[in-house]
């Protein structure tokens, strides 16, 4: 397999919230794990199945003493099934993240 990525990943172990649309019954909220982060994308743990190109927004929960949300909207752009979990691989659609709470913790 060819390496395509052009910025360096970090793996971390963050907790996450997603955010995507459930058409119009509004929004749905699903709370995961974050594998790995880099400037232009990550890779995620979640427990719902995601298609490659739904659209969504990705709250980080940084590991601060204090409560600090980054926010990015993203999209699927890859699917990784493994034998027991499944990771979903996240471009970002901007590259400056917005510190905003999630819908749950306002």
């Amino acid at each position: 397999m060819i390496e395509r990525r052009t910025a360096t990943r970090f793996p971390v172990d963050w907790q996450i919230q997603v955010e995507r649309s459930a058409g119009s019954q509004g929004s749905l909220v699903d709370v995961g794990v974050l594998r790995n982060i880099s400037s232009s994308g990550a890779l995620l743990s979640l427990p719902v199945q995601l298609a490659t190109g739904n659209q969504l927004d990705l709250y980080i929960k940084l590991p601060l003493t204090e409560r600090k949300w980054m926010k990015y909207p993203a999209f699927v752009v890859r699917i990784e099934q493994g034998l027991t979990t499944v990771a979903y691989a996240v471009r970002f659609a901007s590259p400056r993240p917005d510190f905003s709470v999630p819908v749950s913790f306002t």
